[in-house]
């Protein structure tokens, strides 16, 4: 393990930033960007990614729109 990697707790933390209700559609280029414009530094672009691969949210974040089912005539 290397000696700067994140623990369990900071790890968690991150998570909990990105899934927040103000970041939870933003990729994590675009809330590590902003937080870095706040004064506050979390981990680097490419450890929010991996946080949000090993929880199962990589894919798309924003919230998408659902259509109907279509009866056919």
């Amino acid at each position: 393990m290397q000696p700067s990697a994140l623990t369990g707790e900071e790890r968690a933390a991150v998570l909990e930033l990105m899934n927040s209700a103000e970041y939870a559609e933003l990729p994590p280029a675009q809330i590590w960007a902003r937080e870095l414009d706040a004064g506050r530094y979390h981990c680097s672009i490419s450890t929010m990614y991996r946080i949000l691969r090993e929880h199962g949210q990589s894919g798309e974040r924003r919230r998408q729109a659902t259509h109907p089912a279509r009866a056919v005539p």
